[in-house]
């Protein structure tokens, strides 16, 4: 059902292949990419005040694959271009994109840098592009503001608005940019009865190299709403039907799963975007050099100077990413 791409649109975080190779190593060089280089995006959080850990260096960071150390060969923060698809759902009882949500998200694209771009696509029981990839601020903010209203009849299909958000992702412009997919809706998880399922989302996800964040608008509606459709996804798990998890797509891509009322989603929608922009940059040669479609397990560790310093540190980062056999396109 999948394609896995290698170049430019690698799989894991991201595997790119056939580039030039990596300039002298120093903190703050351009990107020159490497076959074979995983990228993998960093966000350290300080876990009691939730502030992001800023000032770090490349020796402040260790990176294993299946519990083997890498050399991290390129190491950056807030440098390179970001991809950024906004999947909105449009899907049940429950408006999750209601004006003022649009005009919050308007304002927090625009603190982006102009250089990195934007997508929006709408899912429900089927997946739509609305605007392509675009760093034009004013299309984007158009297109926002003319998201058709939601269907109040239709599923929330995670698995296949993941699934296309992934592959779309195959389209953007920066071939060694990081790549982001912000989900706004107002479900951790749902029934989910598409063609797609949950691991072959992960899959393609994964080998997209994006990473999720979710951000749920709070209401009574949606809070009922996720007590219906939400609640019975670990007994369809447990019976092995089809479920969808936003909160494990995040988990598993090292994203962040945020939530608020409407009238506090500015200050949030802000942070997240932030975030992301924020985020610090690590790359390295996989030891294993076997091109062999498997999953391969990410952990990434700070040093235990940092806590020292910091006190107790979440990282938030990829868990894990899949190398491909080869560079051609695979069904």
């Amino acid at each position: 059902m999948y394609q896995t791409f290698v170049l430019p649109f690698t799989i894991a975080s991201i595997l790119l292949n056939l580039v030039p190779a990596l300039q002298a190593p120093s903190d703050d060089q351009s990107l020159k990419l490497q076959a074979d280089l995983v990228l993998v995006d960093v966000l350290p959080v300080q876990k009691k005040t939730g502030r992001i850990i800023g000032g770090l260096k490349r020796d402040d960071f260790t990176v294993y694959e299946d519990g083997v150390q890498q050399k991290i060969e390129y190491f950056s923060k807030d440098k390179l271009p970001v991809s950024v698809v906004l999947l909105v759902d449009r899907a049940g009882c429950v408006n999750p994109f209601n004006e003022q949500i649009r005009a919050a998200t308007i304002r927090a694209i625009s603190h982006l840098k102009p250089e990195d771009e934007v997508a929006i696509m709408t899912f429900s029981s089927k997946v739509a592009l609305v605007q392509p990839f675009t760093r034009d601020r004013q299309l984007i903010a158009n297109n926002i503001m003319s998201v058709e209203r939601q269907h109040q009849s239709e599923q929330h299909y995670f698995n296949a608005a993941i699934y296309e958000a992934s592959e779309y992702m195959k389209k953007a412009a920066n071939p060694a940019g990081r790549r982001a997919i912000i989900v706004l809706t107002s479900l951790e998880a749902s029934i989910d009865f598409s063609k797609v399922s949950e691991q072959e989302a992960l899959l393609s996800v994964l080998e997209s190299g994006a990473v999720v964040s979710g951000v749920l608008i709070q209401t009574l509606g949606g809070r009922i709403d996720q007590g219906i459709r939400g609640k019975p996804t670990s007994l369809l798990r447990h019976l092995g039907l089809r479920s969808g998890s936003l909160k494990m797509f995040v988990e598993e891509t090292g994203g962040e799963l945020v939530g608020a009322p409407p009238d506090e989603i500015d200050a949030t929608l802000n942070r997240l975007v932030e975030n992301i922009s924020a985020s610090y940059s690590l790359a390295y040669m996989p030891a294993n050099t076997a091109r062999d479609s498997k999953r391969r397990r990410i952990r990434v560790q700070l040093s235990p100077d940092v806590e020292s310093r910091e006190g107790k540190v979440v990282v938030l980062s990829r868990r894990s990413y899949v190398m491909s056999k080869d560079g051609a396109a695979k069904k």
